[in-house]
């Protein structure tokens, strides 16, 4: 039998997914890839049946023979089958195994540093590369904004791709040098086995908030479902850090003494003190079991940056990287797409972009800029649809609560009628607020033109939701689009140049 086959038999039997085995494996091609795209196969590969909520992939078993494939990774037997095939008891959860082999196992060739919770993983593993490079150590990226592979980005569809498609990055980032990755672990991705081929030198906990309830039924299990990133998918020794101002941190710490806890204001092992803020960034004390390793400053601007700040240097200095280096690495940090994105229009108007979307993101957001704005603080932002509707009238009041203007428009709607979600987060904002500081603009291109229209010297626009994303969503249909792309065509139509 071919040894890399051989390999991910052996995980897929240790993980229980394996259920049986078909066919002659022993002349796999060294190029054999994994696919569960049935458009995108040809000889040699694997097609895996990948069955999801809106299609099973055995449905396309005939197409992919004709289309000559290789392989089988089936979820249920299947007779007649001319080819080689494994079955095994979930699919999805197996691809990983399977394509970690194929690939020689890259996870295991790299510092592979995770980052899950449900703010600040994107700026967070932003962060965890900056620090990694700045002590020499070619770091690639997977998240919620690109895949970089050391070599090219690419913008992403999804926080945590499939294990198929995330063991191909990891290998071309060793191909590319890289020696290390930092990555977002989403719970969608967690709880469907995508992580499985991967393992861990540290991981980060950011916190834990109510969001993908509709998925998860409750914070019980969407806890859960962090958590086993860190049990499950950690080599030994491995570089905990989690959260201690966050309950479920101090819970997850709980089950790893060894941790190096993290906090801005509570009891933790690396702790920052003495925070100042403004429009263009953060500066803080950085302790260390009590010691001062020296002030920080991180060219981003809210307390929440400061606890990601935190966290990617806890899971950095736990690895053993340099301190003097960690705190270089943070001043290093780029401007993270759709993360507090400034944009300064020489009419006196700021913009920020940021990809908040839950209330309490929204309300974090807000708070930080409050102090920081001169003039109006004037919020503009939506809610996805086919997402968890009792968001939309906390997101409306967390809105009210804070800005002194509101425009309500749109953000990936998807099947749902976008004027009906503007409804519910309008039932937020009626609930705090009786002026008339809002309206609903639906076309969002149209609601950033009207709210910069709007908008006069020392005003600070925040248009949040979609951050970096480069699409709108409706209807099945992913339209070009971009909030930065708006501004930026509306300063050129008013001869307002961004600075």
């Amino acid at each position: 039998m071919d040894r890399r086959l051989k390999r991910g038999l052996e995980d897929l039997k240790n993980a229980g997914l394996l259920t049986d085995i078909g066919g002659d494996w022993n002349k796999i091609p060294a190029d054999c890839t994994l696919k569960s795209d049935s458009r995108t196969v040809g000889p040699g590969d694997i097609f895996a049946c990948v069955v999801g909520l809106h299609a099973d992939g055995h449905r396309f078993i005939e197409q992919v023979l004709k289309a000559g494939v290789s392989y089988l990774l089936i979820q249920r037997p299947v007779s007649g089958l001319p080819i080689p095939w494994i079955q095994v008891t979930d699919v999805r959860a197996a691809m990983g195994y399977i394509a970690a082999a194929l690939n020689e196992e890259p996870s295991e060739k790299m510092k592979m540093f995770a980052v899950t919770g449900t703010q600040g993983k994107s700026t967070t593993s932003y962060m965890v590369r900056s620090i990694l490079q700045n002590c020499g150590v070619k770091c690639g990226l997977l998240g919620t904004i690109v895949y970089d592979d050391g070599s090219a980005s690419v913008l992403a569809d999804r926080t945590t791709p499939e294990g198929s498609e995330i063991q191909q990055f990891l290998k071309s980032m060793v191909e590319n040098g890289c020696q290390a990755c930092s990555m977002e672990c989403s719970s969608h991705g967690i709880v469907q086995g995508r992580l499985s081929g991967c393992v861990y030198d540290g991981a980060v906990f950011t916190n834990l908030t109510p969001e993908h309830l509709d998925f998860h039924g409750t914070m019980a299990n969407y806890y859960e479902a962090k958590a086993t990133l860190f049990r499950k998918y950690l080599k030994p020794g491995a570089a905990v850090a989690p959260n201690a101002a966050s309950e479920y941190g101090r819970r997850l710490a709980a089950e790893f003494p060894e941790a190096m806890t993290w906090a801005l204001e509570a009891p933790a092992r690396l702790q920052g003190t003495n925070v100042k803020l403004d429009i263009d960034g953060s500066e803080f004390d950085l302790t260390l079991d009590g010691r001062k390793m020296g002030r920080v400053h991180i060219p981003l601007s809210g307390r929440y940056n400061v606890e990601n700040a935190l966290g990617a240097a806890a899971v950095c200095l736990a690895e053993g990287c340099d301190e003097k280096k960690v705190v270089a690495g943070l001043a290093l940090m780029p401007q993270v797409p759709g993360r507090m994105e400034r944009l300064n229009l020489d009419n006196g108007v700021r913009v920020v972009i940021d990809y908040a979307h839950t209330a309490d993101a929204l309300k974090a957001l807000l708070e930080t800029l409050r102090p920081l704005t001169e003039g109006r603080l004037v919020s503009l932002f939506g809610h996805g649809g086919d997402r968890f509707a009792g968001h939309r009238p906390l997101l409306g009041r967390a809105a009210a609560q804070k800005a002194d203007r509101i425009f309500v428009t749109m953000d990936n709607p998807r099947t749902e009628d976008p004027v009906k979600i503007a409804e519910q987060i309008m039932a937020g904002i009626k609930e705090v607020r009786a002026d008339d500081c809002w309206s609903i603009e639906l076309p969002r291109d149209a609601a950033i033109r009207k709210a910069l229209d709007w908008c006069r010297r020392g005003d600070l626009l925040v248009l949040s939701g979609k951050g970096p994303e480069a699409y709108l969503e409706i209807n099945g249909v992913k339209y070009p689009y971009s909030d930065r792309s708006v501004v930026e065509g509306w300063s050129c139509e008013r001869g307002v140049k961004i600075r």
